[in-house]
């Protein structure tokens, strides 16, 4: 505590600034602590010891620094979020408390396109409005051979990197129908088996990647089911060994693909090399392509959206 107290004399003496995204507070300010907790500095003890903070905050408890051991009540109170302080202030320069905020971690980043989607206008009468959600394969190829999507305006790039099929699932009714496309093209499965977000089995992918396609049907969207790329192994997660797993997975959606009718594009075949791996001209490693890669799986997908269509 005596290292936060001189760190906040300092502050004064030199005219402290709160750099917290929150309205300052008439009794003091606020400042980052630890990650997940928020530091309220108390210049001006309360009178009858209700401490009212910024509405916005979102505390899951609060204890004073003085006395780490109690918690602090907070409730709403008339509209106000109110932390209940004993009447009389435990140090007569400054006191802190110490606030837990609730985690606010955006799971599936609904919010990385949440902008995009609003200034997104409706597809034109005739227009036949594709939209690709897919992880960092889909995600770096606007950023890679972004010439793809520049001739193609009717094509909207939704990839996210890193992303599992059940987090794709989870943001697929923003990310995609919403966009009220034609086609959808449906690239899942090799974050989950490299487990990004822990172990899922192959059954629990597959059906992700179905569910998927059912909300797109439900929804006049027409479905092309794309394979997952062949990959040997993943530099981010080194102990697994993912050649004969996507092969399996690719097998269950293709034959998914072929008993709902719905179009399923072989990426895997032509870029496969004979370790059922990435060939190393078409990779810019061993998982995510390249150029060239890029440019083998755009006629094929253009192609598939063809038929799709039809």
């Amino acid at each position: 505590m005596f290292s936060i107290v001189l760190a906040f004399f300092l502050h004064v003496g030199i005219g402290f600034s709160q750099t917290i995204p929150y309205d300052k507070p008439e009794w003091g300010a606020y400042t980052e602590g630890e990650e997940g907790f928020l530091l309220a500095h108390i210049f001006n003890w309360p009178k009858d010891g209700k401490l009212v903070i910024d509405r916005s905050i979102k505390p899951r408890e609060a204890r004073l620094l003085s006395d780490i051991d109690k918690k602090v009540k907070i409730r709403l109170v008339d509209g106000k979020l109110t932390a209940f302080l004993p009447e009389e202030a435990p140090n007569s320069q400054v006191s802190v408390l110490r606030i837990q905020l609730i985690p606010t971690e955006d799971w599936a980043n609904l919010g990385r396109y949440s902008q995009a989607n609003a200034e997104l206008k409706a597809p034109s009468k005739n227009e036949n409005r594709v939209v690709f959600i897919g992880n960092s394969i889909t995600d770096n190829w606007t950023r890679d051979h972004g010439v793809f999507f520049e001739e193609n305006p009717n094509y909207v790039n939704r990839g996210i990197s890193g992303q599992t099929s059940a987090q794709m699932l989870l943001r697929f009714k923003p990310d995609v129908i919403e966009l009220q496309p034609k086609v959808v093209v449906i690239s899942a499965g090799t974050n989950d088996i490299a487990g990004n977000r822990g172990y899922i089995s192959l059954d629990r992918i597959a059906a992700n990647i179905f569910s998927m396609a059912e909300l797109a049907k439900a929804n006049n969207i027409e479905v092309v089911l794309a394979s997952v790329l062949p990959a040997s192994s993943y530099s981010w997660s080194p102990s697994i060994e993912p050649a004969d797993k996507i092969i399996e997975l690719n097998t269950r959606i293709k034959a998914y693909a072929k008993k709902n009718k719905i179009i399923y594009l072989d990426y895997y075949s032509p870029m496969v090399n004979a370790d059922k791996g990435l060939k190393k001209e078409l990779g810019r490693d061993t998982v995510h392509p390249n150029v060239e890669g890029y440019l083998i799986m755009e006629p094929m997908v253009k192609a598939a959206i063809s038929k799709a269509l039809k």
